[in-house]
């Protein structure tokens, strides 16, 4: 598939990036314009490990073909008080200023012909390759992956978490509920703190004040089952 290397290692460079780059892939599978689809984004549990801005996020897929940009014309693109760009704006002015006696004013002193015009909006639509990467990285299918790349016993570990933060754990919380496991001392020395941190980063737990099971880390905790 066209483009798809090149997808695929724009949304494995920086693993901080990978979930936010998932996010905007979703946000646009229909035809959408680009503020509405930042917008959306932005505040978003997608957001929470990416330092980059939805735009920033945005650009990265356009460059590599994972969203396409659409041109709108500037009839369907127009903002509301936005200022036309065939002159209508200016003659309004002139009008005014001829009412108001003022006919010999100049149309560019008036405030209204200082405003820039709004640029012609677009619309962003997750590519076919897009659409591909949302398949390959679904949460489920990277927790697999994740499981098998990790020591035998650490998928009671994950499996507890998952399963404690259900109802919202605290970080305190889930230490507690790991103590002594053996996943903390083999194969090597880790902290309940790995835990947490791997999760995230496949969309099985989200911070909201507490860790909390999202509806993929339900179905990671079904393949643990």
């Amino acid at each position: 598939m066209e483009n798809y290397e090149a997808v695929r290692k724009a949304l494995l460079a920086n693993r901080a990036n990978t979930l936010a780059l998932l996010g905007c892939l979703r946000e646009t599978l229909e035809e959408r314009p680009f503020r509405e689809a930042e917008d959306a984004l932005a505040g978003s549990r997608a957001m929470a490990l990416t330092t980059q801005t939805p735009h920033a996020l945005y650009a990265m897929l356009l460059k590599c073909g994972a969203v396409e940009a659409i041109e709108v014309s500037e009839e369907q693109g127009a903002h509301a008080g936005s200022l036309p760009s065939d002159g209508a704006g200016s003659a309004d002015a002139a009008d005014a200023a001829g009412a108001d006696g003022g006919a010999d004013v100049a149309v560019a002193d008036s405030p209204a012909a200082e405003l820039p015009d709004q640029p012609v909006d677009y619309l962003l639509h997750t590519t076919e390759a897009g659409r591909a990467a949302l398949d390959e990285f679904e949460p489920a299918k990277r927790f697999s992956e994740l499981l098998a790349a990790e020591p035998d016993g650490y998928g009671d570990a994950y499996g507890r978490v998952l399963a404690l933060c259900e109802t919202g754990a605290s970080k305190a919380a889930i230490e507690e509920a790991l103590a002594g496991h053996p996943a903390l001392s083999f194969p090597k020395q880790i902290y309940p703190g790995y835990f947490i941190s791997k999760l995230e980063t496949v969309d099985g737990i989200s911070w909201d004040g507490a860790w909390r099971t999202t509806e993929a880390g339900q179905r990671m905790r079904a393949l643990l089952a």
